[in-house]
């Protein structure tokens, strides 16, 4: 009786207390305290009420109006549950009841107020240079068959490699479910290792997206499985891959279905009552399927965009649990959206930040933040040790939006806030269609809104002391990946320079449900690169200048590890070459790109390219550039070993024929040998 519904304004309240009641059971579990316990408990109480009285007053009034909805369904949810459940709404006291239902409404009006916000202040922004129209996507996906003919259409042949293509890259089989877990030695290897470049290159990806018949709404929902390759002094290589041992994938497994919360996804439950209860389990965040680190040099740490941080062991692959964080930071609720963790290459502090949705009593409402972290590098090496964060800095925000990416220089962290905030309006109302019918829709894009009549905001805070020591704004962008950040005197008066090179997209890419891209109809798929831009920030003058690099389509960067925080020259990583995926030199001084010899564009698909600097060289482009590579025909896959000066091609290590790795993401090379 009650589809379709969800979006009237009473069961939108409805929802935002229950969410809001999550949030503060999640709060009191970390805070362990009686007073949080009490906020929580009235929470549930109004949230259950207000649910079950809103149930009964929709079965009753189907046809009523969403204004008379909103004049008397409210009050008839409020007192027909509270009757129902006089326990569940007198749990706490009085007063925190009181002000639970207060935050929650406030939340509510809140959300749809910014989301009808339309002006914002835009003085002393960063104008960018003109620069032509976006061009049309080149790439089109094929879904069926992988013959190489129906993959490839060539307008010049006789051109080769160097001809233009339009290419198709085939997301319906690189999307499947991977089925099983390898331990090979003796891998066959092509060409010649350099006998410096001894490690393990490793890559963490989703690659489980279904369950008996139910089947995740996001890639970044599939079950993360590690990767590695492990290259010997003797030129001899390994490939391992090992599932990430998570409570999410073990809860998954033996339920046969998705059985718990994921970052897009919800669980299958059949009744409206089932659900409701599970709203007041908090997420157990354990799926690290995106970024791979190191803390303190040794501890290896799998995170990804909604998942807490798992530790697993380098040398057998087992995972070893969440990594035992032993601070307050998480006091105000659990941090999200956590953004790919960077390491001082001259101290080893791993730096981080995250979005924390604290519960503002005096704001009655959600008071979100920012929270920019590290971990020392003297924190204990023992698998498993407690590990303490040091608090840099919390950032208030009305508007927070995902951060992808980082950067640092000698004395900053660099951190880009883009018009792009979390939309409270369409999660709540995707929370409250689940409740009701049981089905969850959307992807990670939905949780965003795109806003580009605010100014994109570049943070620049002290490392040391936590100040920030301005914010910039500049004309509105969307982002992934930062190169890298530096700092210099320049300009007529000797003045202090921060420069910032980013990969900047005029929009976001456009996102496809996990079911659409799987199928292979992603006509419309916009992506294969952005524009690389440089913005110089004078903190003397408070002014900032951006130079672009127009029609690069370039993305997925790496510099030399040597040169972070420092000037560079180089960068490495993928571009769009008329529809395919190239592995590319980009010279930011002359803007050269150099791109990968001997590539067969009609069928190898290279993703994530990670560079390993050469050992006891000062020269900025002497390293490897190492990448997982598909063979889009047969599904076969290969790492490739690039000479990163010349980008010309020193072996390939070959994987088990018929293995498939899905599409994966981030990874890093760790050097040395493993016992």
């Amino acid at each position: 009786e009650t589809r379709g519904v969800i979006a009237s304004p009473s069961a939108f309240a409805c929802t935002a207390l229950v969410v809001m009641a999550i949030i503060a059971v999640s709060d009191a579990s970390n805070a362990g305290r009686a007073r949080p316990l009490q906020r929580a408990a009235g929470l549930a109480g109004l949230g259950l009420a207000a649910a079950v009285g809103h149930e009964a007053f929709v079965a009753g009034t189907g046809r009523a109006s969403q204004q008379a909805m909103m004049s008397q369904g409210y009050g008839a949810a409020q007192l027909r549950g509270a009757r129902a459940f006089p326990a569940a709404a007198n749990a706490g006291t009085s007063g925190a009841w009181a002000t639970a239902a207060a935050c929650g409404v406030l939340t509510g009006a809140a959300a749809l107020a910014a989301k009808r916000r339309t002006s914002c202040s835009s003085s002393s922004r960063c104008a960018l240079p003109e620069r032509p129209e976006p061009r049309e996507p080149t790439m089109a996906a094929r879904s069926t068959a992988v013959a190489t003919e129906q993959l490839v259409t060539s307008v010049d042949p006789s051109q080769g490699p160097q001809g233009t293509y339009q290419v198709g890259i085939d997301f319906a089989h690189w999307l499947q479910s991977a089925t099983e877990e390898l331990e090979v030695d003796g891998l066959r290897v092509d060409g010649e290792i350099p006998p410096w470049l001894i490690g393990n290159l490793i890559h963490a990806g989703p690659a489980k997206f279904e369950f008996g018949d139910d089947e995740f709404v996001d890639w970044v929902d599939g079950q993360a499985m590690l990767y590695r390759l492990q290259i010997r002094g003797d030129g001899k290589c390994q490939y391992k891959n090992k599932w990430l041992d998570t409570w999410n994938h073990r809860m998954h497994r033996e339920a046969g279905r998705i059985a718990v919360r994921e970052t897009c996804s919800r669980p299958s439950l059949q009744s409206f009552w089932e659900r409701f209860q599970y709203m007041f389990n908090p997420p157990n965040n354990e799926n690290g399927n995106l970024h791979i680190s190191q803390i303190a040099g040794h501890r290896c740490v799998s995170m990804s965009v909604g998942s807490a941080c798992l530790e697993f062991n380098l040398e057998d692959m087992k995972t070893l649990g969440k990594v035992p964080f032993d601070d307050e930071l998480v006091e105000g609720g659990p941090l999200i959206f956590h953004a790919e963790p960077h390491l001082d290459k001259d101290t080893g502090e791993w730096i981080t930040c995250a979005i924390q949705l604290r519960i503002s009593m005096e704001d009655m409402g959600l008071k979100p933040e920012y929270v920019v972290f590290s971990v020392a590098p003297d924190t204990s090496k023992v698998p498993g040790a407690p590990v303490k964060r040091r608090l840099i800095r919390r950032i208030s925000t009305e508007h927070p939006s995902p951060v992808h990416t980082i950067a640092l220089t000698k004395k900053y962290v660099v951190m880009i806030q883009i018009p792009y905030p979390l939309n409270w309006e369409g999660m709540m109302n995707a929370e409250g269609r689940w409740l009701m019918n049981g089905v969850y829709e959307g992807n990670l894009n939905d949780y965003n809104t795109w806003q580009p009549e605010r100014p994109t905001l570049i943070h620049l805070i002290d490392r040391e002391t936590g100040e920030e020591a301005k914010v910039f704004e500049a004309d509105p962008f969307f982002f992934f990946h930062i190169i890298n950040s530096f700092e210099e005197k320049g300009g007529a008066n000797d003045d202090d320079l921060v420069h910032l090179d980013v990969v900047c997209y005029n929009q976001p890419p456009v996102g496809f449900p996990l079911r659409q891209a799987r199928s292979g109809d992603v006509e419309d798929w916009r992506g294969g690169g952005g524009e690389v831009r440089r913005f110089t920030m004078n903190l003397t003058t408070g002014e900032c200048s951006c130079a672009g690099w127009p029609d690069n389509c370039f993305d997925e960067p790496k510099i030399n590890p040597k040169v972070d925080g420092e000037r560079h020259r180089f960068s490495w990583g993928v571009i769009d070459d008329n529809g395919m995926l190239r592995l590319t030199k980009q010279d930011h001084d002359t803007h050269e790109v150099v791109k990968w010899m001997g590539q067969d564009v009609s069928r190898e698909l290279p993703w994530q390219p990670v560079f390993v600097p050469e050992p006891y060289s000062d020269r900025e482009d002497a390293g490897c550039l190492l990448s997982f590579v598909r063979d889009q025909p047969t599904g076969n896959n290969f790492c490739v070993i690039l000479d990163a000066s010349t980008m010309k091609e020193q072996a390939r290590v070959h994987f088990p024929e018929g293995h498939h790795i899905p599409l994966h993401g981030h990874g890093t090379f760790i050097q040395g040998r493993t016992t």
